[in-house]
């Protein structure tokens, strides 16, 4: 069957749009001349920014009366097809009010949301309860393309470098010193939820033992500035720190992730945005099942100790020791599998 207006649900978060992102491409491939609509939270919006697979971003408004708005207008698009990837009531929901003839999604969706989709598509359920699927989030959102006859082989990852964003990020790198020679290590140390971080005291112990190394420059990126974060990196590293906190816009982050050598980082978007554009991870998992959402691709490290309560997929710690699963995880073994994805050729990743 043709489809010649296609709707993408997949609203958030960050790093849950980038691992969707090679369903866009694979929908595209299959309906070259389609118009394909994506549906996107404001604050990720920029990301799909340039996306050559994409026609038209559609924001979701928080307000209930832009949201009526935004409803209509996705009705008046007469959609022929929906794919929503985002799997949740109110996703569902969304899917069933464009009024589209075909929506798909995953038969075990949450919240009840396969009761509004025609199409429901299986994937194999995993034998704990909470381990949703065994399946990396990419995989589980081609399979659902695939089940329209898409061609999922080698997924293609598209997140554009614009010119004004690297002129932007060189100009930093220059104003902090860096040369041509040196190689960049960039610690994201925080996640958005802030329960699979690792302590930042780690975080800084590593950056100061990388930061000896011969030519490693510390490159410290978050979404906001913080003085005291910045302030313990820079006792520790000395003019070796590049402190972006802060400065970073989200479109920014693939052409950021592009340019240095290895991320260092939680469980958080940065990782699958560096895998995505080819750059080395190295990703400290605890809490979260590392099987559906380590980066994505060849060439990367995830380090977790494996305690038995570890992953729990839970909020908040139940273990006494509070986050043993993160703490456990050695700055000795953090600084020793980065310094040898450093030494691995880049043909390897990009």
């Amino acid at each position: 069957m043709h489809y010649s207006r296609i709707l993408i649900i997949k609203p958030s978060s960050l790093g849950d749009i980038v691992h969707a992102l090679p369903a866009a491409a694979a929908l595209r491939r299959l309906y070259p001349v389609a118009a394909l609509t994506w549906l996107v939270k404001p604050e990720w919006s920029e990301i799909l920014e340039g996306n050559p697979g994409i026609d038209e971003i559609v924001i979701l408004p928080t307000s209930t009366r832009r949201l009526l708005q935004t409803v209509r207008l996705l009705r008046a698009k007469r959609f022929d097809l929906v794919v929503d990837l985002q799997g949740l009531l109110r996703s569902g929901l969304l899917a069933w009010l464009t009024g589209a003839p075909i929506r798909v999604g995953y038969a075990a969706a949450r919240e009840g949301s396969w009761v509004f989709y025609t199409h429901r598509v299986p994937l194999p359920v995993a034998k704990a309860p909470w381990r949703l699927l065994d399946l990396h989030a990419v995989d589980r959102n081609l399979a659902v393309v695939a089940s329209l006859g898409a061609e999922v082989r080698n997924p293609q990852f598209s997140i554009p470098s614009f010119p004004s964003d690297q002129l932007a990020i060189e100009a930093w790198l220059e104003e902090a010193g860096v040369q041509p020679g040196d190689q960049l290590v960039a610690i994201a140390p925080l996640d958005r939820r802030g329960v699979r971080s690792w302590p930042l005291e780690q975080f800084v112990a590593a950056a100061s033992a990388l930061s000896r190394a011969h030519g490693v420059r510390i490159v410290l990126m978050g979404a906001s500035a913080d003085d005291m974060m910045s302030a313990q990196f820079r006792a520790a590293v000395g003019d070796k720190l590049v402190d972006l906190l802060g400065k970073t816009r989200v479109r920014q982050l693939g052409t950021l992730l592009r340019r240095v050598n290895l991320l260092i980082a939680n469980d958080s978007a940065p990782i699958h945005i560096a895998a995505a554009v080819g750059t080395p991870v190295l990703a400290l998992f605890g809490p979260t099942y590392h099987v559906r959402s380590r980066p994505y691709g060849n060439g990367h490290v995830v380090l977790r100790t494996g305690i038995s309560c570890s992953p729990c997929e839970k909020l908040t710690c139940a273990n006494p020791n509070q986050f043993e699963c993160l703490r456990a995880i050695s700055v000795t073994d953090v600084v020793e599998a980065a310094m040898r994805l450093l030494e691995q050729p880049l043909n390897v990743i990009r």
